[in-house]
Parts: C-alpha cells; structure tokens; sequence
C-alpha cells in the first residue's frame, strides 16, 4: 500500500464512522453549556465527540462570528475573539449566535469531556494574548461547570500562580478525587509556552485546544517542535479559518501535526500531491483536477471546514455584496528616481542572482527596499525636504497618496467610513501626517497599541452609525478613518461600522489580506462593502499581487468548494516561497523611461475620472455573482477605455517563460541606464553628512576660551555633564531596520514599566534660565532623584548652560535599588531648548526646533553608545492647535531613529473612558 492509498484507506474508515451515526443529536444543556447552539454547531460538537471516539486529531476550519444584543443595540463581535466589552457588560440580555463560532463548540466540546466522559482533565488552551479575555469571558458564561485559569502576566505574576497551583496540589493530595489541579482549562499564550516550557510539559495534558493555529504552520520553528515533542498531549485540536496559506508544506504542517502516523514524512506528502502544490508546471490537466479531489477527499475526514459561501448557498447566513477593486497606481517622478537608484545600487546582487550566488536575506532586502519606494519615497531618511513641513508635496511625492487623497475626498463627502490597511508602522506614520494634513478624524492601531486602548478605540470607532455619521450632529468628532498594521490588527477585529476597505500595502501572504477584509464584511455589515487595493503599477508591488493571486488560487482549490480550471491560466511556475521568482518580474519596469518622465504628468482630472468610476462600481446593480473584482489602470481611462470585469490573475500575468536569459538581458539594460545619471539617495545622504565649513571655523575660533573655561572648572570641582556634537555614522543616509518611533500611555520618567530589562534615557525640555520649574515633569524629575535639579542649577552656577545643549545624567549608579533588584542603567537627559529673559512680555520663549534637533541628535549617539531606548512626552502638541511643531518633531524622533538604529517612547496621556 503506498502513501496516497494509506492516506485514503484512513480517510474511509473514519468517514464510515460519520455514515454509521445514527443516534440522537447532542443535547448541549446535558453537559453544562447554557448557550442555544444554532443546528451547525451542534453538528460541529458532534462532529469532534464522533472523532474524539476514533482517537482521531482534528483541524476545525469554520470563519464566522456572533451578534451580541444589548437592548435594542447591536454587536457583533468575533466568537473565538470576544471584545472585554463582553465580559464588562452588565446589560447583555441576549447572545445571538450568527454563523458557526469556533470557540463556543470547542468549549462544548470540553465540557463534554468532563461531564460524560468523566475527564478529570486539565486541558491546555492556546492563543493570541488579544483574544484570551474572549476565551475567559465565553467559558464564565456558556461552560459554568468548568473552571479556567488565565495563566499570563509577568514573571512574577506568573511564579505566583504557580505557587498557588503547588499550595492547592499539597492540600488537595491528602484527598484526591480525580484532579489535585484547582482549574479545568488553563489558558495561555504561544509565547508563555515557550518561556514557562518546563512547567507546562511536566503537565499532562488530556485535551489540548490550540487557537488560530495557523502559528504552526512551519513545521521547523521552536514552537512546532516544543509542543509536538516535549509537550504531553495527545489529544488535540487546532482551530484556524486559513488552514493552507502558501504551499502544501504548511498544510501537510497542520495535518502531521494532528495525526504524525498517518502523514507521515513532508517529502511523502508532497511528492505525491507534486501536482496539485504546482498545477502550472505543464501537468496534465485530469491529473491535477484528479489529485486535487483526492487530496479533499482525505483533509475532509480530518478537518471540518465550513466558510461564508456555504452557509450562503445554505440559506444559513445572509451578508451584503462586496467589490474588489485593484487600482493601478503611477509610479511618480520621485518614486522612479528612488526605485532606479534602489536598483543601481543593487545591480552587483542583481546579477549575482543569474549565477545563483546570492543569497535569500540579500533578495529580501532588495524587495524590501523597492516595497518602500513603491509606497512612499519619504520612507527614506533624506529624501523630504528639509526643513520638514506639512504640505502638498507628502501628498505629490506618491501615485497611491494621489490616488486615496481622491479616494478619501469622496468618500467623506458622502458620509462612508472607512479602514486603510499598510504592512508598515513607517507607512502609517506618514498616511497619519496625510490624515493630519487634510483634517480627517481617525483611529490607529498597530504593533505598539495597548491591549485596553486597542479595545477603546475599537469601541469609539464601532458606536458610531455605520453611513451618515460625519453629517449627524452626534458624531462629528467621529472616526472617519481606522487606520491599522494589517499584521496587528487584520485578525479578530469587528469593525463593521466601516463599509470601505482600502489596502496601501499588500502583506506577503495573501490571506493576511482577506483575514483583514473581513473585518468589515462579516455578520452585521448592512452595506454593501467595496475593497479597494493600490498597487504600483510595474513595479515589485505588482509582482508581489499577481504570486498573491497564485496563493489564493491554491487555497481554493485544496480546501474551496471546486477545483479551477488551470488551462490558459499560467503562472509563475517557481515555489511562491522563493523570492528568485520575485526578483525575476522587476522586468516589468523600464529604467530608460525615468528620463522622459516629469513631475505631475498624470493629471488630476484623470484621476477624478477614474476615483468616481470606482466608488460608482458600490452602486453597479449586477445579476451575475454577489462578489465581483475588477482591476483598474489610470492610464487605460485617460485613453478612454472603461474598467474591465475579470479575474486579474489572468489579465496581466506573469511571463512564465521568463528564463535566465531574458533576466540578463533586463539587467543589462539597467546597467546601461545606470551609467548615466547619478543616484539621488546618495547625493542626498552626502549633502546632509557635508560638514558646514563655517561652523567648523567658529569652532576653531572657540577652542582657546573653552580649554580655559574647563581648566578653571576642574579647579573647581566642577565636571561638566553636557554631551559633545555628535559624529554621524557614515552610512547615516539608509534606513535602520531596527530604529522605530513607539506611541504609548503612561508615565515618561518611569521607563521600566515599558522596557524592564533595557538601559533607558528620559528625555525633557529644559529653558536655560538656571531655575528649576514646579508641576509636571519637573516634580516627577525631583522625585526621580534629587540630583536632577542640582545638576541642572549647578549647571547654570557655572555657566554651562546654554540653548542647544544636553546635559546627560545618570541617575541610578551604584543605587541600592539597582544593586539589590538589578535594575538597568538609567539616565536623564536634559535639552535646554528654550531662552528665558524677564524683559519679555512672555519671559520663556518657544521651543527652538533647530536647537531641539541638536538635542536629539546628541541622545540618539548617546542612547546608541548605551545601546539604550529614549523615552519622552509629546513635544509641541496641543490638542486643538497648530500641530507644525509636532509633526517636525515626529519628523525628527523617525529621522534618528533610523540613524542611530535606536527606539523612541513617546509618551501621552490615557483619554478618558
């Protein structure tokens, strides 16, 4: 018996099991569940008890989520992610369960387990840290007989908890009844298994649940193996909407997981179904159609799969239609200039790659480099002008910034609300400074959001009226805009009260992108929802969509309702993981044209045509298919053409022909435009790094007074705390990777709280007056410690106080609070950025910005030599003012983050609730 034949006979035998129940559908009520579960999930529930019975491990598959009723209001809200709205709420009346809810049937499902089948447990649950409050919360009020045990916190939170489990353990093994634990469920998260691993394995676990598991889809990270190897339970089950996501590796990665004896080994797997994993590669059609079937047949026993569409087709669940929409985006003169000097710079590596010498981390930062000038050309330190203002040229400097800014426009005029997605934090600090420049309210959410904020905003955001809101007189501090880090928040969001969904940015997996849709099209939506996605055109960005489509594409066939037809539909025949294939398509863009292009030659008034014809397509009433996609090419509608129907993998495909030799030939035609001209990047980076030969003179001229000055402080005793100029690093005119700009709550002056482990700097303003302030940070400073102020004053004692410098200083060596907990080095830096004189009518001037910079720069050098993160309030932002000084200072804090390759606070009150 081979492998497939092996896969297919266990297949039959526990479908046989399914044709053979007969008996009585479950009665959830007589195991402790006080929720009405709707048919399907009671069929769910019975489909894991048919399989718990035949030993079998399996993957539950269902997408969809629940309404919550509060009155005569509603929420709806994602079932295996419960809002802390739910379990704050006292007015919930009644749970309506609207689609399948994983959650709740394998919480059925384990109170099964210990009623009728007597399990003293413990069973183990994992998930994301963002949805444990929605575990806890849903086992309290559904499974009252079962008792759970968030186990997360911090390490002390979490040693404490396990001394508590040791107490109860000593005094209940004197009278064991079946569980010496004082828990049934103990729920945490995959990064708390990693840490607490030697606690957690010594455990045996009867049942384990491991949510969005989708984290183990490589079958050779740390996680994959812990659990698999280390870990005692065999029981298990894995809960994913998007259980294939790239390839078959990730699959076959689930399925061994559940069932290793059966799966068997990974070249096994995919030399059998080679076909299916690569369709496009000349394969006989009826073979790939063949193995397709065969290979659903087989996940069918094992995984319980039931999407939106089924339960449409069903009569089970009704959403409104949804548009996707491609658009096109020009690639601007600055944008080519960027993108060409990207490639120049790159071309030693760019043909290294025909050779097969270059290797995959150098690719990776190639495409990663032209992703950004495909965005955004500000996304380069340098590029924008100096000194950094607000103003049309952020919105002039990129064809998507155009493209939305028409987008937005419209769509506010006509009262919709709408979610904007982008992969990088970078890419959502500028489109904030967009949203700041045209006054649209908004909400943000990405990576460095709190929890409690997080649901804040997500409340603020979904209490509004869904269309007409911005004209209501009730809502016109509204949200008009979510913008959100598709990595942070494209899972477990309901954000409904949005009806437009626009991608910046694609993520490298396509089904980050269809999660993040479904955000807004989901249960609840009442409008029709349109999804708008910008790519540039012939650039990476496009090569990047068209292997998006191939990914999906696979998807479908392994786990969708029929299996495509591949004939005429070729594509890129290379692994969607190798990024080989990725590099092979920058053929599409033409480096002789960056000579004939001038800034602004795509007219605005092609742009209003092509924007009204999009949003037009919401309105389009169309018989044929509910969900529809188009793409859309600006250039296309300026000759008149109109947007065209169909699906756009097949309307500009990949070459799949492309060889070695047509990818030299690309290269040599780069390196040809590449002799002429010069690159921009560099030049800018030069001129910024050009020391200015006046400042060195005045420099020289001061030397003489200033050994005199330090030779009488020394007399003194005095030694001077103020941080020398800075040398820039020579490479200061590329990006940092691991420099960033962090938005939190809390308190600046107490560091640890936010990075307990890092040396930290503090950073406040100061004027130059000598006389320490009362209130705000100079009372939160003194309290620090004593030796703030004195320096300070000390300082000014001895002339050495001046506008423009930072006096660094460290405030916990040799402390006994460092000594006796080990805490980190910690230093205040004080950057005396404001004049004070009592001749003038206002004795403390303003914050002088060119002074401040000064200031930055010399505690981003210091912080990098201490490998030490700053941490700061917000500097020049005033709600209800001018916001110019805060977005230079935004400016600046990204600029030297990305210099120095440090991380910036920046720290602001929590709003009121």
């Amino acid at each position: 018996m081979n492998y497939e034949q092996r896969l297919k006979a266990a297949a039959r035998v526990v479908l046989a099991d399914d044709s053979r129940a007969g008996d009585a559908p479950v009665e959830a009520a007589s195991f402790g569940v006080t929720a009405t579960l709707k048919p399907y999930q009671v069929e769910g529930v019975s489909w894991l008890i048919r399989r718990y019975n035949l030993g079998v491990n399996v993957i539950l598959g269902d997408e969809v989520r629940f309404i919550i009723r509060r009155g005569s209001s509603k929420f709806c809200l994602n079932s295996s992610k419960c809002l802390r709205y739910v379990s704050n709420s006292k007015n919930v009346h009644k749970i309506v369960e609207m689609g399948l809810g994983k959650t709740l049937q394998a919480i059925s499902f384990l109170s099964y387990l210990k009623v009728h089948k007597k399990s003293p447990g413990p069973f183990l649950v994992l998930c994301p840290l963002s949805v444990t409050d929605g575990w806890v919360s849903e086992v309290v009020k559904f499974a009252p007989n079962l008792e759970v045990l968030r186990y997360v916190g911090d390490k002390e939170h979490r040693r404490s908890l396990r001394w508590k489990m040791h107490e109860h353990v000593k005094e209940q093994s004197s009278s064991y009844n079946g569980s010496l634990l004082p828990f049934d469920i103990l729920l945490t998260t995959y990064d708390i298994a990693l840490m607490d691993q030697d606690f957690l394995s010594q455990i045996s676990w009867q049942y384990a649940v491991i949510d969005e598991a989708q984290r183990l889809k490589n079958p050779s990270s740390v996680l994959y193996s812990l659990l698999k190897d280390r870990f005692l339970m065999p029981r298990r089950l894995l809960m994913t909407g998007t259980p294939i996501q790239n390839n078959l590796t990730e699959l076959w990665a689930l399925m061994h997981f559940c069932m290793p004896s059966v799966f068997g080994t990974l070249d096994q797997f995919l030399f059998t179904f080679k076909e299916a994993g690569n369709p496009s590669s000349g394969h006989d059609t009826a073979k790939v159609k063949e193995q397709f079937q065969s290979l659903k047949c087989i996940l069918g026993a094992f995984m319980l799969r039931r999407t939106k569409a089924k339960l449409i087709e069903c009569g089970n669940l009704v959403l409104p239609a949804l548009t996707e929409i491609t658009v096109m985006a020009p690639l601007l003169s600055l944008q080519k200039k960027v993108y060409l000097s990207i490639l120049r710079k790159e071309l030693p590596k760019l043909l290294a790659l025909s050779s097969r010498t270059s290797n995959h981390q150098s690719l990776q930062n190639i495409v990663i480099q032209l992703r950004k000038a495909s965005s955004h050309p500000y996304l380069f330190p340098g590029i924008e002008p100096e000194p950094f203002e607000e103003g049309e040229h952020l919105v002039q400097a990129s064809g998507k910034l155009m493209i939305l800014d028409q987008l937005l426009q419209k769509l506010h005029d006509s009262g919709h609300r709408v979610l904007l997605f982008a992969q990088m934090t970078h890419t959502l600090d500028i489109l904030q400074d967009f949203l700041e420049l045209r006054k649209y309210s908004y909400e943000r959410l990405d990576g460095s959001v709190r929890a409690e904020e997080r649901f804040s905003a997500i409340r603020s955001f979904s209490g509004q009226s869904i269309k007409g809101s911005l004209n209501s007189e009730s809502d016109q501090n509204g949200a008009f805009v979510f913008m959100i880090s598709t990595r942070a928040g494209g899972v477990g969001l309901n954000l409904v009260a949005a009806d437009t969904v626009i991608f910046y940015e694609q993520d490298w997996n396509p089904q980050v992108d269809k999660q993040a849709l479904q955000r807004a099209h989901r249960i609840g939506q009442m409008n029709h929802v349109l999804s708008i996605n910008l790519v540039t055109r012939h650039t990476v960005d496009e090569v990047i969509m068209r292997r998006a489509e191939r990914k999906l594409q696979l998807s479908h066939n392994v786990v969708g309702d029929d299996v495509m037809n591949w004939e005429g539909k070729e594509t890129a025949g290379v692994e969607t993981g190798d990024l080989r294939s990725i590099i092979f398509g920058l053929h599409r863009f033409d480096p002789t044209e960056i000579s004939t292009e001038k800034l602004g030659e795509t007219q605005m008034s092609d742009l209003n045509a092509m924007v009204e014809k999009v949003l037009a397509k919401r309105y389009e009433q169309t018989a044929e298919k509910d969900d529809r996609k188009f793409e859309v090419n600006p250039l296309d509608l300026s000759s008149g053409s109109d947007i065209a129907i169909g699906e756009s993998s097949t309307s500009v495909g990949l070459d799949p022909g492309l060889d070695d030799a047509s990818y030299l030939s690309w290269v040599e035609k780069l390196k040809e435009a590449s002799q002429t001209g010069s690159n921009p990047i560099m030049e800018s980076g030069t001129r910024r790094q050009a020391p200015e030969e006046k400042h060195l003179k005045h420099e020289a001229a001061k030397k003489k007074a200033e050994e005199k000055k330090l030779s009488k402080w020394e007399a003194l005793g005095y030694c001077s705390l103020s941080v020398k100029e800075p040398i820039p690093p020579e490479d200061s005119d590329m990006m940092s990777d691991s420099g960033s700009v962090h938005f939190v709550y809390g308190d600046c002056t107490q560091p640890s709280k936010i990075c307990p482990s890092e040396p930290t700097v503090i950073f406040s303003c100061v004027d130059d007056s000598g006389n320490w302030g009362c209130g705000g940070m100079f009372d939160a400073l003194a309290k620090l410690s004593a030796s703030i102020p004195d320096a300070y004053q000390q300082a000014s004692e001895f002339g050495d106080l001046h506008v423009g410098d930072l006096h660094l200083i460290r405030i916990n060596e040799g402390s006994d609070e460092q000594n006796m907990e080990g805490g980190s080095p910690q230093w205040v830096a004080l950057a005396v950025v404001q004049s004070y004189s009592i001749r003038r009518k206002i004795p403390r001037s303003k914050i002088s910005l060119p002074d401040l910079e000064r200031c930055l720069s010399k505690a981003s050098f210091s912080a990098a030599q201490n490998s030490a993160s700053i941490h700061m309030p917000r500097i020049g932002y005033q709600d209800g003012s001018d916001r110019s000084d805060w977005y230079t200072v935004e400016c600046l804090l990204r600029k030297y983050a990305s210099v120095y390759g440090i991380k910036f606070f920046v720290y602001y009150y929590r709003r009121s609730t």
